[in-house]
């Protein structure tokens, strides 16, 4: 009799449990909330190992991503549960990329969550694939081909996030067109050629010179995202041209190797110069006076919120198959910084509330 009321106990907990995960709103997750009571004890006992993968740390936006993990995992302290954190750094190798997630997930066997930036649009299916061999749960963002998603790969590829890439790339070209006042010379950065946040930052420059028939492009070249190829090239077109109004760089490690470059011919600060990514170096150029403008894409949400939804994915309190299409693959807020709110960008810390994940998702 005992052992009747105790299965019949575990099978009302079991239904309950089931009733509790159906009450999970799939339509409307930005409501979402983690109830650290409903994680089975198991799970939290579970060492969870948290990674993002990411191309050098030198790039301070790729720092804050890194940031961000290191705040999800202060949530997970907050909650009880046991993790563990690695930086997957590629420097730039896809190959590298790959073969660092296939060793982290098979090291963890399964029970791993990571953000992952592909290095170019053509390994995102192949990360997500190296997680999925060990069970494990990976966020992509910026990079992936048009014709290839999460829906491919479920549940393990759980989504794939950008910030609107063209908007970026036209806000920031706009910022910079007005400073000149509509008219002049400018030289163009692009970056990773075959990365798709700089062919979508591109297209929005294209459309802003669309708009403004009178800024000509006396230049335009591919930088890498580095700041020493930026300098390089700038020194080699202001020996070219002494007509210059404005130099769109498509991120701001590329426009700090500008102004280096405007430095040393004593003419920063009278040229516009504008990139994305919210870097403080620029960030502190753009309060000074020396550069235009910047967008910010919020590495420390990219990193610690894609964590957060992997996480819930892999306590089972979602179920990645239920997720609708536009949660699946979403834009992620973006801010421009200019002169009118650099200073109080730079004295902002960020604080988020990791038990909402999908506060990522932009409206």
């Amino acid at each position: 009799m005992k052992k009747l009321v105790a299965l019949a106990l575990a099978v009302m907990m079991m239904l309950s449990a089931v009733a509790v995960m159906a009450e999970v709103d799939y339509a409307n997750l930005k409501e979402f909330k983690i109830d650290p009571a409903q994680i089975p004890q198991e799970k939290k006992d579970t060492t969870l190992y948290l990674g993002v993968s990411i191309r050098g740390l030198e790039n301070p936006y790729i720092a804050t991503i890194k940031v961000g993990m290191e705040m999800f995992g202060k949530y997970l302290d907050s909650i009880g549960q046991k993790h563990e954190m690695q930086v997957l750094d590629s420097q730039g190798d896809n190959d590298r990329e790959v073969d660092n997630m296939r060793q982290f997930a098979a090291k963890a066997g399964g029970n791993a969550i990571a953000y992952s930036d592909p290095n170019e649009n053509s390994i995102a299916y192949s990360l997500a694939e190296a997680m999925a061999e060990s069970g494990a749960y990976l966020g992509t963002a910026w990079n992936k081909p048009d014709d290839v998603g999460p829906a491919d790969l479920t549940p393990n590829w759980v989504m794939h996030t950008s910030p609107d890439n063209v908007l970026n790339g036209y806000t920031i070209a706009v910022e910079l067109f007005k400073g000149m006042g509509g008219k002049g010379n400018i030289l163009v950065l692009q970056g990773m050629l075959g990365n798709s946040a700089a062919i979508n930052r591109y297209a929005g420059l294209q459309k802003a010179l669309a708009e403004y028939p009178d800024i000509k492009v006396l230049e335009d070249d591919t930088a890498n995202w580095q700041t020493s190829e930026a300098l390089t090239l700038v020194e080699t077109w202001l020996s070219k041209h002494a007509d210059v109004g404005g130099i769109w760089c498509a991120n701001d490690s590329m426009g700090t190797g500008a102004l280096q470059a405007l430095d040393a011919k004593g003419l920063k600060g009278k040229v516009g110069v504008v990139g994305v990514d919210a870097n403080t170096d620029f960030v502190e150029a753009i309060r000074d006076g020396f550069a235009t403008a910047t967008m910010s894409s919020n590495g420390y949400l990219q990193g610690g919120y894609t964590l957060a939804v992997c996480y819930a994915v892999w306590t089972g309190l979602l179920d990645v198959a239920k997720f609708p299409p536009e949660y699946r693959e979403f834009a992620t807020p973006a801010l421009l910084v200019n002169k009118d709110n650099a200073a109080e960008y730079l004295s902002a810390v960020p604080e988020f509330d990791f038990s909402t994940p999908f506060f990522m998702k932009a409206d």
